[in-house]
This record gives structure tokens, C-alpha cells and sequence, in this order.
């Protein structure tokens, strides 16, 4: 990874996270032999993925029943 893609992506995220996305791009491009443009906007798609799949979506549902009503 370029030194300039590394100082931008330490601005986006702390240290451990930036860590685990540089071992696991490392990992998959080892173990697939694939090669990518940008590493960091990889990391960075993987990130948002990450982000998305791990936010519950929004209910602000209201399942209380007061007395006399019905269900």
C-alpha cells in the first residue's frame, strides 16, 4: 500500500480497525492472487459494508396495549 493511501486512511480510522482491513486485504490478496488499483478505497468499501450490515434498521415501533383495547 502506497504511504499516501496509509496516512489518508489513519485520518478515517483508529489504529486497531485500520490494522485488522490492512491484515484482511493482505489475507484475500494472498490467498486469491487478486490485486486491486486502491487499497484504500477497498478498505474503505469493505469498511462501509461493514457499517451497513452491522447497523439494525430503524423501527421505532409501539407494541404497548393499554386496558380496553384490543389486539
Amino acid at each position: 500500500m502506497a504511504e499516501r493511501e496509509m496516512s489518508e486512511l489513519q485520518k478515517e480510522f483508529s489504529d486497531s480497525v485500520l490494522q485488522d482491513y490492512v491484515e484482511r486485504l493482505s489475507e484475500y490478496m494472498e490467498s486469491t492472487g487478486r490485486e486491486y488499483k486502491s487499497h484504500a478505497a477497498t478498505i474503505r468499501r469493505w469498511a462501509n459494508a461493514d457499517r451497513k450490515g452491522a447497523a439494525p434498521p430503524a423501527r421505532n415501533r409501539d407494541y404497548t396495549v393499554k386496558e380496553g383495547d384490543t389486539i
